[in-house]
């Protein structure tokens, strides 16, 4: 295990070593990126990153994001989540935009869905500048998150969240964990888990609660989907919510085709709810027509993973 500012070093030093569960689409977005000085740059499909609105700008992104802030499922939470957004966003010098808002709104989604109050532990998998992480444990959602991604996307991760919790927080609140053994050896104190992809075997070993996978499968190879299919559904016996949102077919860079419907799902899985996302069919830009659809259809669902012997009374 290794805590705080140490993991930042600790993945610094290997970004340029291969990894062998990375895809064509991040190899390809990966190409650029670099890490010199304190300073990162080749930030490419992390997801959109701009300096905080201001004045009529502000104005104006407020205009269009309205339309996405209706779509909350509670609005009460939501208005909270959002606050808390704004006040993360804040803190790392980036707007509050449309992909965090998308996060807010997945909160407030699930909270309809699930109750909060029964969740200690989730699995966030490709959590983006560690949005989706953050919202979860500063809104005291959830005790602790435990997310897992590509060296590079991980160290983005980490150096945002530790903008947005601060040096002191994020030196006694997080770790990177490397084996079984260090899974055992949390503290309470570790609410910020990271996992480096060509750990996800790991998965198969965390008593979690809720997995949650936004928009990420959609970018993996169909092998390494099989393979978070397999760890994700573990023989712990022990009940969990799992919430996806991926894109129905994706074409990645070597050709190869993602499909929803072809992910190993087991037979007997509760499916709680199974819609296209209506927050991510489209997005808004500042020029006519204003509103664009993505290139494919958007799926979410819902899923209760229940073992027969211990299922929600």
């Amino acid at each position: 295990m290794i805590e705080g500012l140490n993991a930042i070093k600790f993945l610094s030093k290997s970004i340029n070593s291969k990894e062998k569960v990375s895809s064509s689409h991040w190899n390809f977005l990966h190409k650029d990126f670099k890490y010199e000085n304190g300073n990162l740059s080749g930030l490419i499909g992390f997801g959109a990153i701009t300096k905080p609105h201001r004045g009529f700008l502000k104005k104006t992104h407020l205009m269009f994001q309205w339309i996405f802030r209706k779509m909350a499922k509670d609005i009460v939470l939501f208005n909270k989540i959002d606050k808390k957004a704004n006040k993360i966003t804040s803190f790392q010098n980036r707007a509050n935009n449309l992909d965090v808002i998308r996060q807010s709104l997945t909160i407030s989604f699930l909270n309809q869905k699930i109750n909060f109050n029964r969740i200690e532990n989730v699995i966030v998998i490709g959590d983006g500048f560690a949005t989706m992480t953050s919202l979860l444990i500063e809104n005291k959602l959830v005790e602790r998150v435990y997310f897992i991604n590509l060296r590079k996307t991980l160290l983005v991760d980490l150096i945002y969240l530790k903008k947005a919790i601060g040096d002191i927080r994020f030196e006694r609140e997080t770790a990177i964990i490397n084996s079984k053994d260090s899974i055992n050896s949390l503290k309470s104190k570790h609410k910020y888990v990271a996992i480096e992809a060509e750990n996800y075997e790991l998965l198969e070993y965390i008593n979690k609660d809720l997995v949650i996978n936004i928009a990420s499968f959609q970018e993996m190879s169909k092998q390494v989907i099989d393979n978070y299919f397999k760890f994700i559904y573990n023989k712990s016996g022990k009940h969990f919510y799992f919430y996806l949102c991926n894109r129905e077919e994706k074409e990645l860079p070597d050709g190869e085709k993602i499909k929803f419907k072809n992910y190993n799902f087991e037979s007997d899985d509760q499916i709680l709810e199974n819609e296209l996302c209506p927050w991510h069919q489209y997005f808004y830009m500042k020029y006519p027509p204003f509103f664009k659809k993505f290139d494919g259809p958007t799926r979410h669902q819902l899923r209760l993973i229940q073992n027969k012997k211990n299922v929600f009374r």
